[in-house]
């Protein structure tokens, strides 16, 4: 069975998240009937689409299907790249009696099975374990600092924290009391320096486009901050590939194909090569902007022609000039003010791109919440690091209560 070169496409959204304007716009390029799927009844992204069925995302997948059937859609192809619907994706695939041109993919969504992967592939070998925050906590590590992350749908870096003594795992595991049976793993914590690779599966093959190291990284809340640079100026070009022969490894142990990765790992002072995670998706906020700069490669694009079965067609020519993407994140719960539009950002010298979200809503801490970033180019770090500071001072911003 194969997919049409067009038709009606299901478009799915979690909580807003998806990429839905960008990716419909691709779609309706490409000739299809764009027709989101989410669980928002006054979606604001819904305008972008040919249609809208609201759905509710915490039902079994016949619910979404009877929706379907309610609303008179009978679709061809369906695109994701949120994490937590990538099992949904799949399942609702099979009961539509679809084409599925990926493998592998739902694999991802467990660490705990990313992990045992890797083990039988024999890379990035780490201390690691599983199971709920009380079996942890009852079995606490003897060697530390460990990570504890959950399992499954922890993007943004949700509930992820460091633990550097038992002591301190013990006032983490308090803390994610009410996760209950939630699955988590707690791993190693590989000190050393932290990067991502940005790359595509295609015939079993990985193909790494972008690679960028996070020389300010903070290892204490473990969220990104300060400069991405590409190519990196920290990690060594032996420890990038070593990282992508480890990826390509754990591909094939997963059946892995015609998917995008986005892969984070570190690299320690002994040369050991960990991986933090790998995701079925590009990287987030600038990088799709990044990695068209670096590489010529559009990871929208690429990723479309992925999950459609389409041949991917030839990149364009990249550029090897020293860049940086510089998030930006509100550090306390409410409502981001943004007085500062990315058109502005844009017109500071050095700034190659930059995206503004007014009126984003920070509901936790917890997580990364970055509503702003912008990225810049220099001759070298310290250039780097004068025109983002440049950047960001010129952003006006307030967090008011969410009340507020």
């Amino acid at each position: 069975m194969s997919i049409p070169h067009n038709g009606t496409a299901l478009l799915l959204s979690a909580k807003l998240a998806g990429g839905v304007r960008v990716l419909a716009s691709a779609m309706r390029r490409r000739g299809w009937r764009v027709v989101l799927l989410s669980e928002v009844a006054d979606d604001p992204n819904a305008e972008a689409c040919d249609d809208h069925v609201m759905v509710d995302w915490d039902g079994g997948d016949e619910a979404v299907a009877d929706a379907l059937d309610h609303a008179g859609i009978r679709a061809d192809a369906v695109v994701n790249m949120v994490e937590s619907l990538v099992v949904r994706r799949a399942s609702l695939i099979a009961q539509l009696g679809l084409a599925d041109p990926t493998a592998g993919v739902a694999a991802l969504t467990d660490k705990a099975e990313v992990r045992r992967a890797a083990d039988a592939a024999g890379v990035f070998p780490i201390r690691w374990t599983a199971g709920t925050v009380r079996e942890i906590a009852a079995n606490p590590p003897t060697e530390y600092p460990v990570v504890v992350k959950p399992a499954v749908v922890s993007g943004a870096s949700r509930d992820v924290h460091l633990a550097s003594s038992m002591v301190e795992l013990a006032s983490v595991a308090t803390g994610l009391g009410q996760r209950g049976e939630e699955p988590f793993i707690l791993e190693e914590f590989l000190d050393g320096e932290e990067f991502s690779v940005d790359g595509y599966v295609v015939d079993g093959r990985f193909h790494p486009a972008f690679v960028a190291d996070k020389p300010d990284h903070d290892s204490v809340r473990l969220h990104d901050r300060g400069l991405r640079v590409s190519p990196p100026v920290r990690v060594p070009a032996d420890a990038v590939n070593r990282f992508v022969h480890g990826l390509q490894a754990l591909v094939d142990q997963l059946g892995l194909d015609r998917t995008w990765l986005h892969a984070e790992g570190r690299v320690g002072p002994d040369g050991r090569i960990g991986l933090i995670e790998v995701n079925p998706r590009p990287g987030g906020g600038l990088y799709p902007a990044a990695i068209r700069h670096r590489s010529g490669v559009d990871p929208i694009e690429v990723s479309l022609d992925l999950a459609l079965g389409n041949r991917l067609p030839p990149s364009a020519a990249g550029h090897d000039d020293l860049l940086a993407i510089v998030p930006v994140e509100a550090g306390s719960v409410g409502v981001v003010r943004c007085r500062t539009t990315a058109d502005e950002l844009r017109a500071i010298d050095g700034v190659m791109d930059a995206y503004v979200i007014d009126g984003y809503q920070v509901s936790s801490v917890d997580k990364e919440n970055f509503f702003a970033a912008v990225m810049v180019t220099g001759r070298d770090e310290q250039e780097l690091r004068q025109r983002a500071a440049n950047a960001l001072a010129a952003l006006d911003f307030t967090v008011t209560g969410a009340d507020g």
